[in-house]
């Protein structure tokens, strides 16, 4: 009868030598991928949260028009930005009467005036500020002398009285009714000790956290001129501010697997928009 001849103790030693380094391999392999994972997936959410602000942004930059900087610093701009437009119907009791275009509704609704202007035969803006805004009935403005009509939409007109009024204001002239916005890099509620951007309504102090977080290098500078140039310090006159450089650069919420530091990204968009001192 034969003898089988098993494994030697050299032929074990280098067997459990060559798994030892396979599974130290492959050990690396899955740590450094997921590693690798984990950046990429903070990379993404840093990139979202940039991208997520500039929209933010853009949605109310693309309404404002003429004199639309309030004020301005590093860390925020404020903002004339305009919800409703319309003609004047009248002057009563202390109140102008306008005939609006039909708003977006849901724009309308959360609104809050922080003034209105109108614009007189020469196009310059006349802005009336601090100012309140309360509906009206679409009947004066059928009814005023001489009728202004109520421009209306699929299913109903609207009308709108704004307070203080202005006596010198034309039947027909032109009006925008706008709300101060000012957007903010402040400490953020949501993730303490981290930096958020705001958005906050200064007439009715609705304020709300956009985006978060933030690294302490996001700020806003200023294109200045024709040329567009960049500024860090925010220029003497606001009305020559032509347009915003928004340097957003957004981290991750907790550092990726490996790392000390969250990942950030940074996206900078030049945002250009109307400000000419005309309102």
């Amino acid at each position: 009868m034969s003898r089988r001849r098993g494994f030697s103790l050299a032929e074990l030693m280098v067997a459990l030598v060559i798994s030892g380094i396979i599974g130290v391999a492959l050990t690396r392999l899955v740590i450094n991928q997921a590693r690798f994972t984990a950046a990429q997936d903070g990379s993404m959410r840093a990139r979202a949260g940039a991208r997520s602000a500039l929209n933010a942004i853009m949605y109310d930059l693309r309404q404002v028009s003429g004199g639309a900087v309030v004020g301005a610093s590093p860390d925020s701009i404020t903002l004339r930005v305009p919800y409703a437009f319309g003609v004047v119907c009248m002057q009563v009791s202390g109140s102008t009467v306008l005939a609006l275009l039909p708003p977006d509704s849901a724009l309308y609704a959360n609104a809050r005036a922080s003034g209105y202007a109108w614009r007189d035969s020469t196009g310059l803006w006349i802005r009336i500020e601090p100012a309140t805004e309360a509906s009206a009935s679409p009947a004066i403005c059928a009814a005023a002398t001489p009728p202004v009509l109520a421009l209306s939409g699929p299913t109903r007109s609207y009308a709108s009285a704004v307070t203080p009024n202005d006596p010198s204001t034309p039947d027909g002239a032109m009006v925008v009714v706008y709300q101060n916005i000012r957007f903010a890099f402040a400490p953020s509620v949501e993730l303490p000790g981290r930096r958020a951007l705001w958005r906050r309504v200064l007439s009715s102090g609705v304020t709300d956290e956009l985006v978060a977080p933030f690294d302490s290098a996001a700020h806003f500078e200023f294109l200045v001129g024709p040329m567009l140039t960049p500024r860090m310090t925010v220029p003497a006159s606001l009305d020559s501010i032509t347009g915003i450089r928004a340097v957003l650069v957004a981290t991750s919420e907790r550092a990726p697997e490996g790392k000390s530091q969250p990942a950030s990204f940074t996206l900078t968009s030049d945002l250009v928009f109307r400000n000419h001192g005309y309102f």
